[in-house]
Parts: structure tokens; C-alpha cells; sequence
């Protein structure tokens, strides 16, 4: 594994930080035009030259940030990152935000979900074993949560996990898997406990190797025409017992906090002022900018997105729904939301144009592509339904919908 073997500085000045990562990104990247849209963080990225080309930049950057010291900053040094905090991470994707780098949206479940869920749950041999790697992107990461008749719903799963001596065998199927097919290992979710008292009380979190006899990965093409979505049969699957994360039978309240850092993160695309710029390109390529049904269309967007950041900043220092762990559903709402508007209202600025383009323009189906990705918006990570149950039940105490 190649990673950065530093002494921990938590006491590097942010300024100081910035310095150092610019360096990095200066010596290898030009400038992005600020002007240019930036789509690398989109949750269903194009690519235009291929799924693969995308994971293996995303790799290979990742790569040069960890020989840098600059890949999990925030992550400790035993584990293989610097000590840092999480402020300083930040400055590493805004400072790669700057330059036309590759994105590093593949390694997102890993960076983020995975990373998240064995610093919070994981043995310490666990986080010695795969952290590192994680960091320096030698190994890639997938979540295994959502099954054909188990989406939102994940206290219905059915992928289950018996014990057998050392080991548990695991029978069942997952769906709608980002990266499986490039994944070295997956936050998997099966029951373990079939005659618990309560659904979500009997299931339990194992990390999952996925070249281990009987897992079978399928791509499915997503509506964009992507391959980032698979399909995930697990057919009498050995696991030892050390690939048990958390305790036995209590996997949903781990699950809870990895689903909490994938809603909590959730900008879709979003912030920085992208969703202005988009909008107004757009409106201007149409002449349509002084129209006043589009302006009044653009500001919602625009105050929008600005309100999402303003939602994030409270996330991040805890002053949103006095720290409620589960407030990180209100970025999904906000997000998801503002993705969906924005492409819209773009298509609608376009009209036909937008929507049949020149075959050899490589960009020329970006207006079409964004409508039809940003259709996950509602739906992935929890649909919009689930997230507002989850706001009104756990963070206003309303009462639960009856059954």
C-alpha cells in the first residue's frame, strides 16, 4: 500500500494547508474557467470517455493525493491519514474544485460511507486492515443496502446471514449498487435474526470481499445510458466473523450513522454558485434571459441553491435541528430537490435543442443527460417520502404513521 507516512500536524494552520494543496494541484492541473460547468460531482456523471477511464483516473488521482499526504486528511495517522481536521479536508475539495483535475466521485462511498462507518463501528484491526487502503485507493469500496423489494424500506431486506460455527453464511440479492463491478469490498447488510421482535432489530453489517466464491456482479444501464449501477447475487457466501462490523444483530444503528454521512453530504451537484451559472448560461444561448416567467424560474433556483449551502453550514457545525443526527434528511430534501429544478428548467430553456444534438459534439448531450440523471434525485440514498418521515417522526416527535 502507498500512503503517507507523516508525523500527525493537527497543528498546521489552514493557510498554511491551502499553500500545500495548491502546490499539488498547481504542478500537475491548469485552472478551471470558473465560468466552466462543473459536473464532476454529479451523483450519475457522464462519461464520455467510458465507465472505466472514469474509476481509473478517479484512482489514479487519489493515488498522487495519498503519496502527497493529501488523500483523508481528517482520518488518523495510525489508520493512514494525517490527524487533520475535518476543516482541512475541506480544503482539499476546494482547492480540486479549482483545477481541472478528474473526478473523484467513484471513491465517494468509500471516502465517505465506508470511511465514516469503521472510524464509528469497525474493530481497530478492521480499521488498520482497510482504512489505509481506502486512503491511498488501492482498494475501492460499495454499498450493499438496497434490495428489489428493500429500497427505502430497508428494515424489509431479506438477504440473510446464517451462522455456522466461525463463519456465517450469507444467501440473498442487492440492487441498485453504485460501483459494485469496480468494488474490492462492500458494506453489506443482511439479517441475521429472522424471529426478532422488531424488522429492524436482527440485522447485522459485515464488509463483504467482492471476489469471494459466490458473489456475482451484474451492471445495469442506468437511465442516462451509465454503468454505475449494478446488481449483486449472493449465493452461499462464507464470511468469518471478523467481517462482522459493529455487534451482531445491531447493524441497523450502524447503517443509521453510514446512512447519515450519505444525506448529510448530499449537495447533488449543488453550491458554490453552479446552479446560477448553469441556469443563466443557458438562458442567455436562448435569448430568453429577460423573459419574465424564465427570470422569475431562475431566482427560485438560485435562491435555492443558496439556502442548501446555508443548510449545510448548520449540518456541519450542528446547529441544525439542535444536532439531530437524522436533520441530515433535510439535505437530501434540499438537494435532491434543487437538482431536479435546475435540470428541468434547463430543458424547458432549450426546448428541442436540448434534447437531439450533433453525434460527434462530444458535449452535446449534456442538457438531455442532466434530465434524465438527475431523475435518481428523489429516489437514491432514500426516497423523499422516506426522508420526511424520518424529519417528522425523529426530529419534530410526530407521531408514526400507522400501520
Amino acid at each position: 500500500m502507498t500512503y503517507f507516512k507523516g508525523m500527525a500536524d493537527a497543528h498546521v494552520s489552514i493557510e498554511e494547508f491551502r499553500a500545500e494543496v495548491r502546490r499539488f494541484f498547481s504542478s500537475r492541473f491548469e485552472l478551471l474557467d470558473p465560468e466552466a460547468d462543473d459536473e464532476r460531482e454529479d451523483v450519475i456523471a457522464r462519461a464520455p470517455d467510458g465507465h472505466q477511464a472514469l474509476v481509473d483516473r478517479a484512482r489514479e488521482l487519489q493515488s498522487e493525493l495519498a503519496r502527497a499526504g493529501l488523500s483523508g486528511v481528517h482520518i488518523p495517522v495510525e489508520f493512514g491519514g494525517r490527524g487533520l481536521s475535518h476543516a482541512h479536508a475541506r480544503v482539499v475539495d476546494e482547492e480540486h474544485r479549482r483545477y481541472d483535475a478528474p473526478s473523484l466521485r467513484p471513491l465517494g462511498i468509500g471516502m465517505h460511507l465506508a470511511v465514516a462507518t469503521l472510524l464509528a463501528s469497525g474493530t481497530e484491526e478492521q480499521k488498520r486492515r482497510y482504512l489505509p487502503a481506502l486512503v491511498s485507493a488501492d482498494e475501492q469500496w460499495c454499498q450493499l443496502f438496497s434490495e428489489p423489494d428493500a429500497g427505502s424500506d430497508l428494515v424489509s431486506l431479506r438477504t440473510r446471514a446464517v451462522r455456522d460455527g466461525d463463519e456465517w453464511v450469507v444467501e440473498g440479492q442487492k440492487v441498485w449498487s453504485s460501483y459494485a463491478a469496480n468494488a474490492h469490498f462492500g458494506l453489506l447488510l443482511a439479517r441475521t435474526d429472522p424471529d426478532a421482535p422488531k424488522p429492524h432489530v436482527g440485522i447485522t453489517m459485515f464488509v463483504l470481499p467482492m471476489n469471494a466464491p459466490g458473489v456475482t456482479v451484474r451492471p445495469l444501464v442506468d437511465i442516462a445510458g451509465g454503468l454505475h449501477f449494478n446488481e449483486v447475487f449472493l449465493e452461499g457466501v462464507r464470511l468469518g466473523h471478523d467481517k462482522v462490523i459493529g455487534d451482531v444483530n445491531q447493524g441497523w444503528a450502524v447503517s443509521q450513522g453510514t446512512l447519515g454521512s450519505e444525506r448529510s453530504g448530499y449537495m447533488g451537484g449543488s453550491g458554490g454558485g453552479r446552479r446560477l451559472r448553469q441556469v443563466v448560461r443557458a438562458a442567455r444561448a436562448a435569448g430568453s434571459i429577460d423573459e419574465p416567467v424564465i427570470r422569475d424560474r431562475m431566482m427560485r433556483v438560485i435562491t435555492n441553491e443558496r439556502l442548501l449551502e446555508w443548510v449545510r453550514d448548520r449540518f456541519v457545525h450542528g446547529t441544525l435541528a439542535g444536532g439531530h443526527p437524522a436533520a441530515g434528511s433535510m439535505m437530501k430534501l434540499a438537494g435532491g430537490s434543487l437538482e431536479q429544478q435546475c435540470a428541468e428548467l434547463i430543458a424547458d430553456i432549450a426546448g428541442a435543442a436540448g434534447q437531439a444534438w450533433d453525434p460527434t459534439d462530444r458535449d452535446g448531450d449534456v442538457v438531455s443527460h442532466d434530465l434524465n440523471a438527475t431523475r435518481q434525485a428523489r429516489i437514491a440514498g432514500g426516497t423523499h417520502q422516506i426522508q420526511r418521515n424520518l424529519l417528522g417522526e425523529r426530529v419534530l416527535g410526530l407521531p408514526r404513521e400507522p400501520k
